[in-house]
């Protein structure tokens, strides 16, 4: 028998590179209306966040009769947070900065451990791959120590991400 690999099209990789690419000029052309987004969307995660902890959560560890104290002050700090992320997005819009430093670093972390898997495959993807990742935890690390700059520029670094891993998604649905 004949051993032919047989490369297939992913075509889930190539629909989220395409709604990465159309998701980062959009936010290009709106920069101010895109972080005010960012902020509200990050405000509405943190109040449903904050009741699951004062209600699932909380009934839970009581009922394991375990203590509920800390995370009814976690609940009520995530409700806090939302409704003046939701109200005040320019003080949410520096803290965004914050939120997306750590998750360009987790998340070209991540992409460095898929890329390695790409090693013996596609030698060209792989070093995309590293490329990107090591400038995705180099720009994670800037905003993450100056993040007053940070939240004046993130949508524009936002965007870039979006494109750059739109284009990431689309090389890998043809390997």
């Amino acid at each position: 028998m004949n051993n032919i690999s047989h490369r297939r099209f992913d075509w889930f990789s190539l629909i989220v590179g395409i709604l990465f690419l159309i998701g980062g000029f959009l936010s290009f052309s709106k920069p101010d209306k895109t972080l005010h987004l960012l902020s509200v969307i990050i405000g509405v995660v943190f109040l449903i966040d904050g009741l699951f902890e004062l209600t699932i959560r909380r009934r839970f560890l009581r009922t394991i009769s375990e203590g509920s104290g800390w995370v009814v002050v976690l609940g009520i700090l995530n409700i806090i947070l939302g409704i003046i992320f939701i109200f005040h997005p320019g003080f949410g819009a520096l803290y965004i900065a914050i939120i997306f430093a750590i998750w360009f670093i987790i998340d070209s972390i991540m992409e460095f451990s898929v890329g390695r898997l790409f090693r013996g495959i596609s030698g060209g993807y792989y070093w995309l791959t590293i490329i990107f990742s090591i400038l995705g935890v180099v720009l994670g690390v800037i905003l993450l120590f100056s993040p007053v700059v940070s939240a004046l520029t993130v949508v524009w670094i936002i965007s870039v991400f979006l494109i750059i891993f739109g284009v990431l998604k689309i090389v890998q649905a043809f390997n």
